[in-house]
């Protein structure tokens, strides 16, 4: 006795109400779907069901057993896909969002080495500081950099993303280098608003976190144009690491305040429930995390 095939032959009658439509909806006849039950009962030593001439109806044993019986072929029909997604081939259309400055830096000029190794897959990359919804926009992955709000989704952190406090030397010569966040009360600040609370910057001192407001009369919503205002010269700026890399390295801009520095921000991978992860999703968010944590070691 299969004792699946019974399983799934006694829930089929009962969806059904009948011997003979169990039997076309699992493709066999009457006779052999009758013989499952029969063969099932006889296995439990339980009657499941009540029979008569012109009707079905569960005992109270086989409404137990029903109920539990959907719960294990669930179960067992989710193993069977999450198996055959660990082996299948990646294929179909990918479609990715990411925040926009990240998104080419980081993100796009990996896109052509993941097509090398996944040839049947094709990309659509769409860049926005914008928080999509994933499900009712269609898409597969989501990069998201900070702090996540509560969802439904799996959130896989790739990479840290620290911030800094940065302005340039000549800036600070000019100015004076601020030894407290206190101070940037008497400074030009740049303002980037993809921040959340753009004009209110998080610090940290000992056990205490408190924030300071700033000012200034410069803002864009992009990371890359603010390090551009402060390479002018203007003020200071919360520069992410990943974008002000070079710069940081080579003199052009100055961290400062960052025995005060309380961000803690990450780079992470959103995506649907593990729950029938299609492989496609699997090999990006892996291939993701494994690039990303070669390049974020100079963060």
């Amino acid at each position: 006795m299969n004792l699946t095939e019974c399983m799934r032959a006694f829930v089929a009658v009962v969806e059904t109400g009948s011997f003979t439509k169990a039997g076309e909806k699992l493709a066999t006849s009457k006779t052999l779907a009758s013989k499952k039950v029969q063969a099932l009962e006889n296995h439990l030593g339980s009657r499941l069901l009540n029979r008569t001439t012109r009707s079905l109806s569960l005992t109270e044993s086989g409404r137990l057993f029903h109920d539990r019986c959907l719960q294990v072929l669930d179960d067992l029909d989710e193993l069977e896909a999450l198996m055959q997604n660990q082996v299948a081939e990646p294929r179909g259309k990918l479609n990715i969002t990411a925040p926009s400055t990240f998104g080419e830096m980081y993100v796009a000029p990996l896109m052509p080495k993941f097509r090398q190794r996944h040839p049947d897959v094709t990309i659509d990359l769409s860049l926005t500081d914008r928080h999509v919804d994933l499900v009712d926009e269609g898409f597969d992955v989501a990069v998201r950099i900070g702090e996540l709000p509560s969802s439904g989704l799996i959130a896989r952190k790739l990479a840290p993303a620290p911030v800094h406090v940065c302005a340039t030397p000549a800036y600070l010569e000019k100015h004076g280098r601020p030894t407290h966040p206190n101070d940037l009360l008497q400074h030009q600040c740049v303002i980037d608003s993809n921040f959340r609370n753009g004009t209110s910057w998080p610090f940290r001192e000992g056990e205490n976190r408190f924030s300071v407001s700033v000012k200034g009369v410069l803002s864009a919503n992009s990371a890359r144009a603010v390090k551009a205002y402060v390479l002018a010269d203007t003020g200071l700026a919360l520069c992410p690491s990943y974008v002000a890399l070079e710069e940081l390295q080579n003199g052009l801009l100055e961290p400062v305040l960052t025995e005060f520095n309380s961000f803690d921000l990450n780079v992470y991978a959103l995506y649907n429930s593990k729950r029938n992860l299609a492989p496609k999703v699997r090999a990006f968010v892996d291939f993701l995390a494994q690039e990303l944590s070669g390049v974020s070691k100079d963060w």
